[in-house]
């Protein structure tokens, strides 16, 4: 039996970048994250200061990049680099490749038809409070970010400022540690544009402008929405598209199942006008997660690096 390596990251990377041996283990063969340490493996501060802030395509349509930025800033958030981009079907498996195994079809399929729908702002952050030694800007970012359920949030967390609407109308996602901000940007950017992300990072750039230049643009071309579900299901009984008879069904009484409603959504005779009523309905009416199905590795807690912070993953 062959006792080689199994990869070809530096000893000193994997207990820098992750409290999770498990997330250790399995990163350390993933290619994105090799292929990010190619770029940052020689100098990690560039990316224990730095952490990615995506706003989906939702956060355009409800009008929500300002306070997202705002939010950001007023808790010591400042990006040094933006980057729009269009998540298709492989990046969204590939981004979310550990988290899918529990993922319902049903979740699946509505990340499939909202992601797409107009380019998401990547936004690298710079921690202005991290200095070496301390919690590295990802796991700080995440711990603001709140919890999923709304009834744990508190009033500065992320998630509450921006009024996520359910569990994929919620705006953003952020990277939960160093490991994944590496990982990430190899999911989405080639070497060249790693490398000029490095040296922005570096430079200390100011993308202040870029950000905003980036969301007005997107904002124009995208009608504001309310992305509420009962306004949505009104609106949907004056269309002359299929979703429109199911609408008019549901509005009396009768039941709708969400397989119909999701081809509805995938119909050649689809309106654009009903695209974002649509979404706003399957994604507040989907099952999110599989029953009984665990993680592959448990998420790492802010704690994880208070506790043990010379330590970290095997």
């Amino acid at each position: 039996m062959s006792t080689a390596p199994l990869h070809d990251i530096p000893p000193h990377v994997l207990p820098a970048v992750t409290r999770s041996p498990a997330k250790a283990a399995l990163y350390g063969v993933d290619n994105y994250f090799r292929e990010g340490c190619w770029t940052f493996a020689e100098q990690l501060d560039d990316v224990l200061g730095v952490t990615l802030c995506v706003l989906k395509p939702e956060a355009a349509a409800g009008r929500r990049y300002q306070v997202a930025l705002r939010a950001l800033r007023d808790n010591g958030f400042h990006p040094v680099d933006v980057l729009r981009f269009r998540h298709d079907r492989l990046t969204i498996r590939e981004t979310w490749r550990y988290q899918f195994n529990f993922a319902a079809h049903e979740r699946m399929d509505a990340m499939d038809l909202v992601l797409p729908t107009i380019d998401s702002v990547l936004l690298v952050v710079r921690d202005e409070q991290w200095a070496p030694g301390r919690t590295p800007a990802s796991v700080r970012l995440t711990d603001l970010k709140g919890p999923s359920a709304p009834e744990l949030r508190r009033p500065e967390h992320l998630r509450q400022r921006l009024g996520a609407v359910n569990g994929l109308f919620n705006f953003m996602h952020t990277s939960d540690e160093p490991i994944d901000v590496i990982r990430e940007l190899s999911v989405l950017t080639g070497s060249e544009r790693r490398e000029a992300v490095r040296e922005r990072i570096r430079a200390g750039h100011d993308a202040l402008a870029e950000a905003e230049a980036a969301f007005a643009e997107l904002e124009a071309g995208t009608p504001e929405h309310d992305l509420d579900l009962e306004r949505s299901w009104e609106r949907l009984t004056g269309s002359t598209a299929p979703v429109g008879e199911l609408a008019r069904i549901r509005a009396k009484g009768g039941e709708v199942p969400l397989a119909d409603v999701m081809a509805a959504a995938r119909s050649p005779f689809a309106e654009p006008a009903d695209h974002w009523d649509l979404l706003s309905v399957i994604t507040h009416t989907i099952e999110f997660n599989t029953p009984g199905i665990g993680r592959i590795f448990p998420n790492v807690m802010f704690s994880a690096w208070q506790e043990d912070p010379d330590g970290g993953a095997a």
